[in-house]
C-alpha cells in the first residue's frame, strides 16, 4: 500500500498591504495660515534688502515716493528677490508638512501637456485683453474717457532707458516682472493654500477660503475700498477654476501677470491702487463705484457684474465635472 502524500501546509492569509503613504501634519487651514505668515515675512525682508541695495546704489528714490518710485515699479522687483526662497521654503513645507511633492501645487504643464501650454500662451493673455477690453467699453458708456496719446514718460524714457526704444524695452521688463509677481501669488494662493485646503473641503469652498485670504493680501493696498475686495475674491475664483481645470498653475500665472501688466502698463490706469510706468496718456473721469477710481478697474462694479458672469461661464456643469475634495464641509 502506498503511503499517503502529504497534506499541503495550510496555505497562510495574505499579509496586510503595508501604507507607505504619509499623512498630513496639522489641519490644512492651520498649514496655509503658517505658510501665509512665512511668505509675507520673507518679503518684507526680500524689500528691506532691496531697499538696502537701492541705498547703496543712490537709487532709493526707486521704492520711495518720486521719480520711479511714484510708479511703483518697486515693488516688482521685490517679488523677484521673494521668488527663490519662496520655493525653497514651498518645498520644506510639502516635504515635512503635507508630505507631498511641488508637482502637487500644479507646477507642471496643463492637461494634455507642453502643446497646449503653448496654446494657452496665446489664448489665455488674448482672453485676458478682451475681458478688459469689454471692462473699458462698459466704463466708457458710463463716464469720460480722457485720451491725451504716448503718454510723456514713454516718449521721454525712464531714467537710464532713454527714448521711445528704451521704453520699450523697459515695458518689456515689466511684462517679465508682472509675470514673476503673479507667478508668486499663484504659488501661494492657488497652488499651496488652495491645494491644501483642497483635503478637507470642496474645491469651490477650498477657492472661495483661498480667495478670501487672496483679498485680504491687498487689504493695506492704497485707495481699496470694499467693491476691490470683493472683486479680488471673485478674481481668485476665476483663477482657481482655471488651475481646477487644467490641473495646472500656468493658465492662471498668465491671466493674472497679463492683466496687471495690461491694466498698468498698457490702459495706464492704476492695477491694485498702484501706479506704474504706463504707455498712454489716459484717465477716466466719472463715478468712482463704476470706474474704480484710484484704485483702478478691480474697484468698479462693472467688473463685478463681469466676474459674476464669467465664473457662471466657467462654473462646471454636472456632478464629478471638476476634481472635488474629498470631503464635505
Amino acid at each position: 500500500m502506498e503511503p499517503l502524500p502529504p497534506s499541503p501546509a495550510p496555505s497562510e492569509p495574505p499579509a496586510a498591504p503595508v501604507s507607505t503613504a504619509r499623512r498630513p501634519i496639522g489641519h490644512p487651514l492651520f498649514r496655509s495660515l503658517l505658510f501665509l505668515v512665512v511668505f509675507v515675512i520673507a518679503q518684507v525682508i526680500a524689500t528691506a534688502l532691496l531697499y538696502l541695495i537701492a541705498l547703496a546704489l543712490g537709487r532709493e528714490k526707486i521704492l520711495q515716493g518720486g521719480g520711479m518710485g511714484e510708479l511703483g515699479e518697486g515693488f516688482l522687483l521685490s517679488f523677484a528677490l521673494t521668488a527663490p526662497p519662496l520655493i525653497l521654503m514651498t518645498w520644506a513645507f510639502v516635504r515635512y508638512l503635507d508630505r507631498r511633492d511641488l508637482a502637487s501645487l500644479g507646477a507642471r504643464w496643463p492637461a494634455g501637456g507642453r502643446s497646449v501650454a503653448l496654446r494657452q500662451a496665446l489664448t489665455v493673455p488674448l482672453a485676458t485683453l478682451g475681458f478688459l477690453g469689454l471692462w473699458l467699453a462698459l466704463a466708457a458708456a458710463v463716464s469720460e474717457v480722457r485720451f491725451g496719446g504716448l503718454s510723456e514718460e514713454f516718449q521721454t524714457g525712464p531714467s537710464g532707458w532713454p527714448g521711445e526704444t528704451g521704453s520699450v524695452a523697459f515695458l518689456a521688463l515689466l511684462l517679465l516682472g508682472f509675470l514673476i509677481q503673479g507667478g508668486v501669488e499663484e504659488w501661494v494662493v492657488r497652488g499651496y493654500i488652495y491645494r491644501a485646503l483642497k483635503e478637507r473641503w470642496r474645491w469651490w469652498v477650498s477657492a472661495l477660503a483661498s480667495s478670501l485670504l487672496f483679498s485680504l493680501m491687498h487689504i493695506f493696498n492704497p485707495d481699496v475700498s470694499w467693491v476691490a475686495l470683493v472683486n479680488i475674491v471673485l478674481a481668485g475664483v476665476i483663477l482657481a477654476l482655471l488651475v481646477e481645470r487644467s490641473g495646472s498653475l500656468w493658465g492662471a500665472v498668465l491671466a493674472h501677470g497679463v492683466w496687471n501688466f495690461a491694466v498698468a502698463c498698457l490702459l495706464s490706469l492704476p492695477v491694485s491702487g498702484i501706479r506704474m510706468f504706463r504707455l498712454l496718456d489716459l484717465s477716466i473721469e466719472g463715478e468712482g463705484l463704476l470706474t474704480g477710481g484710484k484704485f483702478g478697474p478691480e474697484g468698479s462694479l462693472l467688473l463685478t457684474l463681469l466676474g459674476l458672469l464669467l465664473i457662471a461661464a466657467l462654473w462646471p456643469r454636472g456632478r464629478g465635472a471638476m476634481n472635488g475634495a474629498p470631503a464635505r464641509l
